[in-house]
């Protein structure tokens, strides 16, 4: 949850700030969820929030899971390229995410109490994989 929230919460200055509009609202096209767009109107699109979500989970993941990281690091980064299919974020929007989930991510390696839930976590993952 803390990541989550850290890395989510990180863009909504920017968000407040810039107010772009997304892009179905410009080209007028589709997006694959339609259900969300009246939510997405009233928020901007610089940055993408769920890159940097994303991101971040992927960055985190990584240091959990350091002989997956390849596809881990891709698949993050598939994260924030789909927000761009969906035609909710523009590149700019997704690029800007993904700094903000590595800052996020900067941030949080900061804090101690992060710091040991790392650990803990690193000591699951290594009595999971010894079974």
């Amino acid at each position: 949850h803390r990541t989550l929230a850290d890395a989510g919460l990180s863009t909504y200055s920017a968000k407040n700030h810039y107010k772009r509009a997304r892009p179905f609202m410009t080209n007028e096209q589709p997006t694959c969820s339609p259900e969300d767009e009246e939510y997405l109107r009233k928020h901007g699109s610089y940055p993408s929030g769920h890159t940097a979500i994303g991101w971040a989970w992927a960055l985190i993941l990584t240091e959990l899971f350091p002989d997956q990281a390849d596809v881990i690091l891709e698949r993050g980064k598939q994260f924030g390229i789909s927000r761009n299919v969906c035609n909710v974020h523009w590149h700019s929007d997704v690029e800007a995410g993904r700094m903000m989930g590595a800052a996020a991510v900067a941030r949080l390696h900061a804090s101690a109490d992060f710091l040991i839930d790392m650990e803990a976590a690193k000591k699951e993952v290594a009595a999971f994989a010894s079974q």
